[in-house]
Formats: C-alpha cells, structure tokens, sequence
C-alpha cells in the first residue's frame, strides 16, 4: 500500500455513486427527542471527599451508603458552576473499577471496563460509549476528541469499536472541524474531494500498513479486517453527510482563526472542542460524544498565565512553577465545571421536541483512573447532568453507594449495564467482574431504574 489511492481501493464499498445514493440518514435537531451521551473524562484522580458538599460531610465521611437530595444544599467551591443546574445534577460516589486498569493511563479501561493497555490487543470490547451509538444511530455515530498529550490531528482515541480496535480521536480543533463540518461547502463534488483526502483515511491507513507483513496471523487479520469495516463505515457515511450538508453550514462552529490555525493554549483548546460539541450535536451529526480533557502527558497552558503547568507533577503533590499541586488541582476541577456548564447551557437554548435538548442529554464527568493520581480502582466517582427525560431515577441527589465487597456495593460495570438497560440493550452485564469480590456484581442498579 503505497498512498492513500491505494488504501480506499481496499474498501468493498467503493465510492462509485457516491454522490447520488439515496438520504440514508435525515437529521433534523428541532422536531425529536433524541437521547444523547457525553463522556468527558480526565486524568490524575478526583477524590471522593473532593465532591461532597460541606453540609453533608459530617454525615457521610464516615462511609455508609445515602441517598439526599441535593436541594437543601450547597455544592462544593469548585461545582459552584453548576448549582444553576443543581436540579439536573447527580453527585454519584462508591462505584469501583478493580477490574479495569488503573495508574498513569488507563486507555480502554474505564469506557470498556476490561484491563486494556497501550497494545491495542488487549482491549476485548466495544466501550460503552459505542454500545450506546449504536442504539441510536446518527450520521457520525460516535465523535471523540481529545487533549491528550498535546497532540494534533487524528490520534488513537480511547473509546473503542470492538476487541482489539481503539477508535480514532480529533486532537485539534481544526482538525475536528474539517472532518466533521467539511461538507458545509454547496459544491458536492468539493465536499466529497475534500473529506476523501482527510487525515480519517490517513490515521487507518498507518494501522493497516504494518498488519500486511503478517497477514497469516489470525490476531492481525482480524484487525486488518476491522479497519476495513471502518473504511467502508467512512464511506457509507459521506452519503448521509451530503444530503445533511445545509444544517451542517447553519451550526457549523464559528472557531476563531488562531484554533484554526493550531495555535492555542490547552484551556482555549477545551473551549474549543465544547463549541464542536455543542455544533455537532445541533446538527445532528452524533448522539454520543467522549472527551478527554487530559491526560497525565498534558502540559496544561492557560490555566495560569504565562506558565505551564505537568500534572504528572501535580499527581504527586509536589509545587510546579511556585504554584501548590492543591492550588492547581482546585483551579483544574473548576475550569472543567466551567466547561460543563458551558455545555448544559448550550444544550439548553437548543430547542428539541417541546422543551431543549439538554432535555434528552446525559453528560457524566468522570476520572479515567479512579479515586487518585496512584489509584485503587476502589472508587470511581461521577458527576451527572441528566436532563429531564434521561431514563435514570437519579436527578438532583447526593448518591453515596454501599462500601467495597459490602452488601449493595456495585461496580462500574453495574453502572454502565443500568445505562444501557434504560435505553434498551437487555445486556445482563456489561464488562468484566471484579474477581475479588465476594459479593453478587451481576446485573444493573435497579434503584436507579425506577
């Protein structure tokens, strides 16, 4: 395989008709109720002291579990963004991931709940973001974008397709913008020149080349077989785009040219990619969306002025350019508030069936790597914004789950199974079991249920 010409000739698809294959997909963001997903997910730990509100801590430092409504209290300093949204909002404590990977970097883990690594072979899953899209089917199905490690254009995502197939990942604005509102041109023939010879194709041709070498090796066939599949998904999916390409102008993001242009610092990056996700939810171009904001590899700019800030550094408690690791790790969690409510607020001007689309919306902010930077996998804390018609008996409360392997505690695969069984996949559980635990972790939270 020589050049890209020669990568799409694998595809079974082709891409003769493109341009007059039929709407197979019509999005229209004001006439339904869709439900949509958003993952966003950050490095170093969130300990769970951090998220109770100073009301409750006598109450429920001790352990135990609750269940408190939220309304007669105030949230912590760093939350104080989202009290507006206080209604909507889950504090959700005692979950436990020592089935995934924890530490540095977690990959796969946390979305696929499965020991996952740097080798794509040991994931074993689609994560459940993907689980997700594929109940509710959209032009893109799945966006992610990324932070991590400062990187640009499209990089390996931590969400996956299946075993063994990470997903890709937007690491810039820009290129999230050109691959995802591209089409916005009302030249057809410009639309579909220019997204054939986006950088997608070039990120699934560099994982397809080495796999020619050792093509008799089942493991690597299997792979080379998946990354076909996905060229022919991109494919397919240059027909919906074309019939949606009017709505995908009217919300396209109005990105300034200094992101359009690679330069930004990480805090106007994040900013950024909110406005993509905002636009590409407006359009209609997906229903699940996974961000990651950073990871331990991010140099953090913009959060103070003129410094950059390693949280590996910060991890480990130690003072990075005279600033405490306590003063940085507040400073972070609250910047990332400001991030999620610029979301809510966002979803909540969009009109959607007889209310908004935050209406139908489930954001979950969640640490990759647990309960801190060296972490257990003991606790996996989450904050939820669920919006009205989000299928959960979960709005407005303090939820604080029963202790590690005591009777009620549940997983992260519970959680994720409740999901997923809420919206219509009868899975019974959904990824690995923690082997040390004693107790019956099959199954959904059924209180959440309703």
């Amino acid at each position: 395989m020589n050049n890209r010409r020669d990568f799409l000739r694998m595809s079974t698809a082709g891409l003769c008709g493109l341009s007059t294959m039929p709407n197979l997909f019509a999005a229209n963001p004001a006439s339904g109720a869709t439900p949509r997903f958003i993952f966003i997910r950050k490095s170093n730990g969130t300990s769970p002291e951090w998220l109770i509100p100073p009301s409750l801590k006598k109450k429920v430092s001790g352990g135990g579990s609750f269940d408190i409504d939220l309304g007669g209290h105030d949230l912590p300093g760093w939350m104080g963004a989202l009290t507006k949204h206080k209604k909507n909002l889950t504090i959700l404590q005692g979950l436990s991931a020592k089935m995934c990977t924890m530490g540095h970097s977690t990959y796969q883990s946390p979305l696929a709940v499965c020991k996952a690594a740097e080798r794509p072979g040991t994931i074993k899953r689609a994560s459940v973001d993907f689980e997700l899209a594929k109940l509710f089917p959209s032009a893109f199905e799945h966006i992610e974008l990324t932070c991590s490690k400062n990187q640009k254009g499209v990089v390996r995502g931590m969400s996956s397709l299946g075993p063994q197939q990470p997903n890709f990942a937007f690491a810039s604005p820009k290129s999230a913008f050109e691959n995802l509102f591209g089409l916005a041109s009302t030249n057809q023939k410009t639309q579909i020149n220019n997204r054939l010879n986006n950088d997608m194709f070039d990120f699934i041709s560099q994982n397809i080349k080495p796999k020619n070498k050792s093509i008799n090796n089942r493991r690597e066939r299997t792979k080379l077989a998946n990354y076909a599949d996905s060229v022919d998904a991109l494919i397919k999916r240059e027909a919906k785009l074309v019939s949606m390409s009017a709505q995908i102008k009217k919300y396209a993001p109005k990105l300034n040219s200094d992101l359009m242009m690679d330069k930004y610092t990480t805090t106007e990056q994040q900013q950024g990619f909110v406005d993509i996700i905002l636009s590409s939810c407006y359009a209609g171009l997906s229903n699940v969306i996974t961000f990651t904001l950073d990871s331990l590899e991010t140099k953090y700019t913009g959060l103070f002025p003129g410094k950059t800030i390693e949280l590996h550094e910060v991890g480990h408690g130690k003072d990075t350019k005279g600033i405490s690791a306590e003063t940085v790790r507040t400073t972070l969690r609250t910047h990332h508030m400001s991030l999620v409510d610029s979301l809510v607020t966002g979803l909540k001007k969009m009109p959607e069936g007889k209310g908004s689309m935050f209406d139908n919306s489930m954001i979950m902010y969640l640490p990759e790597n647990g309960e801190t930077h060296h972490s257990t996998g003991t606790h996996v804390p989450f904050i939820v914004l669920a919006g009205d018609n989000v299928k959960l008996d979960i709005h407005g409360r303090y939820i604080q789950l029963p202790e590690y392997d005591t009777k009620g505690h549940k997983t992260l695969g519970n959680w994720y199974t409740t999901i997923l069984n809420a919206y219509g996949n009868p899975i019974k559980h959904y990824g690995d079991f923690d082997v040390a635990l004693t107790i019956d972790q099959a199954g959904p939270i059924k209180q959440f249920l309703g």
